[in-house]
C-alpha cells in the first residue's frame, strides 16, 4: 500500500477514534499505591488511618484500589488495600496457627515496594482494630499478635 494511503487511513482512524469518544484501556493495569498518607488524601483515595501496638510498624492505612486512566486522571477501582510499612522483615499472618506454620501467604496478602498490602473486605474495613500475627525477626519465628486500631 501506497505511503501517503497508509498515512490518510491511520489520520482518520485516529479522527474517528477521538471523535467517536472510544477509550483505550487504562494507562495502568495495576493498583497503583500512594506514597504517603498525605497523596492518598490529595489523591481522593484515602479511607483510614492505623496505629500500631508494635513499635516495628512506621505506618499504616487503607485506599481505594486506584489507576491512571489513559490521560493520567486517577481512576477509583472497586476494592480496598491496608498499606503497612515495617521497620524489618517480616510477615503477617490472619491466625496464629499460620503464624506458626511460617504461611504468611493468607491467598490475599502481598509485598508492593516496600509496603505489606492486604486486601480488606467491607466487614474488615468497619471494624475499629484489625488483628494479624506477625511472623520474622531474627529467629523468623511468630513473635505475637498485632493490632491496628483505627485512628478517628
Amino acid at each position: 500500500m501506497n505511503k501517503k494511503i497508509q498515512i490518510v487511513l491511520i489520520g482518520v482512524f485516529l479522527i474517528g477514534m477521538v471523535g467517536c469518544n472510544i477509550d483505550v484501556a487504562d494507562r495502568t493495569l495495576f493498583t497503583q499505591i500512594s506514597v504517603t498518607i498525605e497523596e492518598s488524601k490529595a489523591n481522593g483515595v484515602f479511607l483510614a488511618e492505623y496505629r500500631s501496638n508494635r513499635e516495628l510498624i512506621k505506618k499504616a492505612w487503607v485506599e481505594i484500589h486506584w489507576v491512571y486512566d489513559t490521560l493520567g486522571n486517577i481512576k477509583k477501582q472497586k476494592g480496598h488495600e491496608l498499606y503497612i510499612e515495617a521497620k524489618d522483615s517480616i510477615g503477617l499472618s490472619r491466625t496464629w496457627e499460620r503464624c506458626m506454620n511460617g504461611d504468611t501467604s493468607n491467598g490475599n496478602v502481598g509485598v508492593k515496594g516496600k509496603y505489606l498490602t492486604f486486601i480488606l473486605t467491607e466487614e474488615e474495613l468497619s471494624k475499629d482494630t484489625l488483628i494479624y500475627y506477625i511472623y520474622g525477626g531474627k529467629k523468623r519465628k511468630c513473635m505475637g499478635e498485632l493490632l491496628l486500631i483505627k485512628k478517628k
